[in-house]
C-alpha cells in the first residue's frame, strides 16, 4: 500500500535492542572530515533507485537493513562506506555523498554511538552480490509500509536520508 509518508518522532525503538536518538543533516558535506567529536564508528549507505531504497538482509541480525558498518582505525567514514558497500553488496562507487550524522544507542549498554549517513543515487538498478554478511536484496518503495522483518530504525534513515528529499 503506497502513502504519503511523514517522519516519526525521535527518539524511536526499533522493538529489539535499538533506539534512534537523532538525526543531524550536513547537507552534502564531506562527513569525513568531520572532527572526531562525537566519533563516528560506523557508516550507512542509503542506496537509491527511482522512489525505492536498497535492503539487504543481514543474516547474522536476522533482518533487512541498510549497507553499512564499522569505520575501521585510521579510515575516514567516506572510505568505509565505499569498502562496506562493495563488501555487503558487491556494488562498487568512486565517492557517495555525505547527508547527515545519525546517533543510537544499542543494548543494554546505554551507550551513545554515531553513524555517517552517505547516499548514492542510480537512474538504473545495479546489480547485487549475496555474501556472508548479506544474502539477499530489496528495493522498498519508502513511501510504503515497511515488510516484517525491516528494521523500523533502518527504513527511518533510509525515509530521512534518501536522495532527492
Amino acid at each position: 500500500m503506497i502513502r504519503e509518508y511523514h517522519s516519526v518522532n525521535l527518539p524511536m525503538s526499533d522493538g529489539r535492542d535499538g533506539v534512534l536518538v537523532s538525526v543531524v543533516f550536513h547537507g552534502r558535506a564531506n562527513l569525513g572530515a568531520l572532527p572526531d567529536d562525537p566519533p563516528i564508528e560506523r557508516s550507512l549507505i542509503v542506496v537509491s533507485s527511482g522512489g525505492s531504497v536498497l535492503m539487504g538482509f543481514n543474516v547474522r541480525r536476522r533482518q533487512w537493513e541498510l549497507p553499512g558498518g564499522a569505520v575501521e582505525r585510521g579510515e575516514s567514514s567516506h572510505d568505509a562506506a565505499l569498502r562496506e558497500l562493495a563488501e555487503e553488496t558487491g556494488i562498487r562507487a568512486e565517492a557517495v555523498a555525505g547527508v547527515a550524522i545519525a546517533e543510537f544507542v544499542f543494548g543494554h549498554e546505554a551507550r551513545r554511538h554515531w553513524a555517517a549517513i552517505f547516499n548514492l543515487s542510480f537512474a538504473a538498478v545495479p546489480t547485487t552480490q549475496d555474501n556472508d554478511e548479506m544474502v539477499d536484496f530489496r528495493w522498498w518503495p519508502v513511501q510504503s509500509d515497511a515488510w516484517l522483518g525491516l528494521s523500523p530504525i533502518d527504513a527511518e534513515v533510509a525515509r530521512r536520508c534518501r536522495s532527492g528529499t
